[in-house]
């Protein structure tokens, strides 16, 4: 028995070696998933159609959102009516076409033309999804209210805009009542008060709000006011609190052709909203310098007054 007694004292220590064992080949294996999971992560990030500089800082959950955007975005350039990219069809096409020295010229112009004409507009441009999120924004949208293109891609439009505006949103994109809160519009007493007076001031006209489909090109037009986030201060400056701004949105929704089931007649589905918007100056009445000739009133909607100062 004392001949054994080496071997039983010696197998508790070779037990805790052998799952001091598992557990180190289980932390290289965690640690090798990481780092094949990370490499897939940012050859994806490279994929996306934004500056290295931005890929590289992404965080996994917006690599996929941006991701899913941009391939969502493809799928709205490609089927809408009439299709943003006839050359997405495969590069066969583009190799037959023997480019000039003309030609190649404005090619490279082109591919400059979209900053130009951002940087010429007086405002941004962006494409919601009919679900009601940010498919496109321009990189502009930082001047005018201080968010990022990248916060923003992907995004609920309903995260940001007032309350308030959350009815007059979701009729412009032609989102069903009983689908609005799952799109994260809020349908509170005042936002519905809200929207019907600023739809009546708009005068533009809605299609049925039982039916997807609209068939007249009249009824795609957009023009409303709505108020988004900005962190921006009157001078221009960030802050971490952020405003409201009053943006006013023209723009048109874009349809893909449907047929009608048991009939030949071609209606058009709605996919999202392609608009611009312009931020509007805020109101600076009481900025104006008074002279001692002026004086301030006060006015009702029914030009009673209300106020008037004794001078």
């Amino acid at each position: 028995p004392s001949a054994h007694s080496p071997s039983i004292e010696s197998s508790p220590s070779a037990l805790e070696d052998l799952q001091n064992l598992r557990k180190e080949k289980s932390r290289n294996a965690a640690r090798s998933r990481r780092g094949k999971e990370n490499f897939e992560f940012f050859e994806l990030a490279k994929m996306l159609p934004l500056p290295g500089a931005i890929t590289s800082q992404l965080d996994k959950a917006s690599v996929i959102r941006l991701t899913i955007s941009y391939l969502h975005m493809r799928h709205f350039a490609s089927q809408g009516d009439p299709p943003w990219s006839p050359l997405m069809e495969g590069e066969n096409n583009c190799n037959k076409v023997r480019r000039s020295s003309h030609s190649l010229a404005t090619d490279i112009f082109e591919q400059h033309l979209g900053a130009h004409l951002l940087q010429s507009l007086d405002g941004f441009v962006f494409v919601v999804s009919q679900e009601g999120r940010f498919l496109y924004i321009s990189e502009t949208v930082s001047i005018y209210l201080g968010l990022s293109q990248v916060e923003l891609t992907g995004s609920s439009v309903f995260d940001y805009i007032h309350p308030a505006d959350h009815v007059e949103m979701a009729e412009r994109l032609g989102i069903k009542p009983h689908l609005r809160a799952e799109a994260g519009c809020q349908t509170t007493q005042e936002s519905i008060s809200s929207s019907a007076s600023t739809s009546s001031l708009a005068g533009t006209p809605e299609p049925a709000p039982s039916s997807p489909l609209s068939s007249g090109d009249e009824l795609a037009e957009r023009g409303f006011f709505i108020r988004m986030k900005s962190t921006l201060t009157k001078r221009g400056l960030h802050v971490k609190s952020s405003g409201y701004k009053v943006i006013h949105v023209t723009g048109r929704i874009r349809c893909r052709p449907a047929l009608v089931p048991g009939s030949s007649r071609s209606l058009h589905r709605p996919m999202g909203l392609v608009a611009l918007a312009h931020t509007l100056p805020p109101s600076t009445l009481n900025e104006v310098r008074m002279e001692s000739q002026m004086f301030v009133f006060r006015v009702n909607m029914d030009l009673q007054v209300t106020y008037c100062e004794n001078r």
